[in-house]
């Protein structure tokens, strides 16, 4: 019995060293160019974060306007203006359209909608004109509010007439495949266009944010696996033990801190000169052969921070220069002593699969696992917290985020506006210039939650508790 069984354990090894002497490890060049695939084929070996990843906001950004994902009125309401109705949106089977009343003629014309975008907070309908262009339509779908608003008007805080309505589907950037779609799909090419923005081929790959928008294109990586299963065995081993990074694709681990962030900072941070927008266009991940940009971190500040500025109302700043325009999120991190000192990463906080969830249950709200996510640097203050925030512990002003992070990114995208946080985490609330500037223009965490003390008596304990400072 026991003869038996080592000669199996022989035929098995002599049959293993055939297989290996006939299949080798195959070694891949750290610079590469190759072909977007779609992330199905992704997702036929990493099933689970393409399970996290299909049901994420990314994934769901563009789809087709068909019934299961509209989510607008279109049962023939009309649309007021001034207690006027100049619009009207209604569906006929399974197709969708938005009517606008032509200021000359009185006329209601149609426009079939072809694409929605967004679910979340409002949602973009888009539809095809007879020379290619996808163009946004003017009125968009508020979630919250549950109901049709002029969007760009709210954001711009300027007044809605009808023909200001019909301008807005004449400008450049209403060509939504010529000037969003770089963010809002997955490897757009722009094949040919026209100045006016009246003519557009275009393609991409997929609709939605998909793993290739951020991982690069996966031609070879897929083929390197496919064709020779002891790459696989080796891949492993040098990715967990020698720290390479993985064949072919780029995985945020191993890139460096700029090669990281520049994948979300390509959509996040687009506060750059005209100039420079063919450069985030172009940008793809990876590690190109032909010299394609993978790192977009020289531009990350190309625009200075001007007290004030308003326009476009995207990336505006507050009156003391803070970033104030909810396109100012990722300015505000890289704006932080957490980035120009630390390692900070997007990834840290937020799960980079499911872009609405956190990466540990707690890192995105205030409270004691956030807390401990900042003690890991700042490990001095966790022996007596209580010595540094002045506040009872577990009560708002005693967290991390209630005064390094506090809701001053303007986020207008549902009609109302929610603050949400800003990502200068080594930020400290200046009451006192609250108090030359006004609260409207220089808000501080202080008064955030004493708002019925001035900023002066803000001022006058931060000067008690920090004397230092």
């Amino acid at each position: 019995m026991r003869r038996a069984r080592w000669m199996l354990l022989a035929a098995a090894l002599a049959l293993a060293g055939v297989v290996l002497c006939a299949t080798s490890y195959e070694s891949y060049s750290s610079l590469y160019d190759a072909e977007y695939i779609g992330s199905a084929a992704c997702g036929t070996c990493h099933t689970q974060v393409y399970a996290d990843w299909k049901q994420s906001p990314h994934a769901r950004m563009t789809e087709p306007a068909t019934p299961a994902r509209v989510l607008g009125d279109f049962s023939g309401r009309p649309w007021l203006l001034d207690g006027q109705p100049v619009a009207r949106t209604w569906r006929e089977g399974d197709d969708f359209w938005m009517g606008l009343l032509e200021p000359k003629s009185g006329r209601l014309v149609p426009f079939k909608v072809d694409y929605a975008i967004g679910y979340q907070y409002r949602q973009t309908y888009l539809t095809r004109e007879s020379g290619g262009v996808l163009r946004r339509l003017p009125l968009e779908w508020s979630v919250e509010q549950r109901g049709f608003f002029p969007y760009w008007n709210f954001q711009e805080g300027t007044r809605a007439t009808l023909p200001d309505l019909w301008e807005q589907t004449r400008t450049l950037h209403s060509a939504w495949n010529l000037y969003c779609a770089r963010c809002h799909t997955t490897h757009l090419e722009v094949v040919e266009k026209d100045a006016s923005h009246t003519r557009a081929v275009t393609r991409w790959t997929e609709d939605g944010i998909a793993c290739e928008a951020c991982h690069g294109p996966g031609s070879h990586h897929r083929n390197y696996f496919a064709r020779n299963y002891v790459n696989r065995f080796a891949a492993f081993v040098n990715g967990r033990l020698r720290g390479q990074p993985a064949a072919y694709i780029a995985t945020a681990s191993k890139l460096t801190k700029g090669q990281d962030l520049s994948v979300c900072a390509r959509c996040h941070g687009p506060d750059i000169q005209m100039a420079t927008t063919d450069v985030y266009r172009d940008y793809e991940p990876g590690y190109s052969r032909t010299g394609r940009i993978n790192d977009l971190s020289p531009y990350f500040k190309q625009v200075p921070l001007e007290p004030g500025r308003s326009h476009p109302a995207t990336v505006e700043c507050w009156g003391d220069g803070r970033p104030r325009g909810i396109a100012m999120l990722f300015r505000s991190f890289v704006e932080s002593a957490c980035y120009e000192k630390g390692n900070v990463r997007c990834t840290d906080c937020h799960d980079p699969h499911d872009n609405k969830r956190a990466r540990r249950p707690g890192l995105l709200e205030a409270g004691a696992e956030s807390d401990a996510w900042c003690l890991r640097c700042h490990g001095a203050l966790a022996a007596d917290p209580g010595a540094h925030t002045h506040h009872a512990a577990g009560q708002a002003g005693s967290f991390c985020y209630d005064c390094h992070m506090p809701r001053h990114i303007q986020n207008l995208a549902t009609g109302v506006n929610r603050p949400v946080r800003t990502h200068w985490m080594s930020e400290v609330p200046r009451p006192e210039v609250s108090g030359r500037l006004g609260l409207d223009q220089a808000p501080n965490a202080c008064n955030d939650c004493h708002r019925d003390r001035t900023p002066a008596w803000a001022s006058e304990w931060m000067r008690k508790w920090w004397p230092a400072r």
